[in-house]
């Protein structure tokens, strides 16, 4: 006579999935702590990040303003030099043309 309970498939399904939850749990236990050391070296690396960028956004800041105050400047120079002898400007920049020109053709 046969036991229908020791050869039946739902029984092997069981233990089966049994194992396996069980190896699934055996994995989260190890990768855990190293998840955990991955994380918090993460952070700290984000945080060194930050405060080393800090001054550096700051640098570029004040002088991305001054830039943009001398490029102002520069500009008015030139618009009033322009406004006070238009021929000469003008013949200057055909003059440059003509050379650029001349340069970027050899």
């Amino acid at each position: 006579m046969t036991t229908t309970t020791e050869f039946s498939p739902i029984r092997n399904v069981d233990l089966a999935a049994n194992r396996a939850h069980r190896a699934v749990e055996r994995a989260k236990e190890k990768a855990t702590p190293m998840l955990q050391r991955a994380a918090t070296t993460a952070h700290r690396t984000i945080d060194k990040v930050a405060t080393a960028g800090a001054p550096a956004v700051q640098w570029v800041s004040d002088n991305g303003r001054r830039l943009g105050t001398k490029s102002t400047q520069f500009a008015d120079v030139c618009s009033d030099r322009v406004r006070a002898r238009p021929f000469v400007s003008v013949g200057a920049a055909l003059a440059i043309g003509y050379f650029v020109g001349k340069f970027l053709q050899r």
